[in-house]
């Protein structure tokens, strides 16, 4: 395992799935001195929440674990992609909370959003830096010339 192989992409998105699983378990709403948190108030979108915060976390391990680009590519497409929908779907759930309109909004609600944003981001970073640290440099190709058909 080589933590010098994570670049700042994979950083990114798995502080911020930490985040995104810590804010889980704060108080998203509150009402007369009762504070519900992000487990209590939901019922399937905690789940996703919750796995996308793994997906995030599973990026940097698998960067670091992993010699081939296969798994952490793969794992880079997911977490920019999922990474939206939870965008969406934190979004969603402050603009129209659960329940009866008179909760209010509190801040994890807000740092939830953030660090799905950054999940998004760090997804997107991974993706966009194709140096690996850590590894050998490329070995220049053999260039032939091309068979001709007689």
């Amino acid at each position: 395992m080589g933590l010098a192989r994570l670049r700042a992409g994979e950083w990114l998105a798995a502080a911020a799935g930490v985040a995104l699983l810590a804010s889980l378990f704060l108080p998203w709403y509150g009402v007369d001195g009762v504070d519900v948190s992000g487990f209590e108030a939901f019922s399937v979108i905690d789940l996703l929440l919750a796995l996308l915060a793994l997906l995030a976390i599973a990026l940097a391990v698998l960067q670091a674990i992993q010699d081939g680009p296969t798994l952490p590519v793969g794992a880079g497409v997911l977490t920019a992609t999922l990474g939206k929908i939870g965008v969406l779907l934190v979004l969603f759930r402050i603009v129209f909370e659960p329940g009866s309109s008179v909760l209010e909004v509190q801040v994890a609600a807000w740092f939830a959003l953030a660090a799905t944003v950054a999940i998004t981001a760090g997804g997107w970073l991974s993706l966009a830096n194709e140096h690996v640290r850590g590894l050998p440099p490329d070995v220049e190709p053999e260039l032939r010339p091309t068979p001709t058909a007689s």
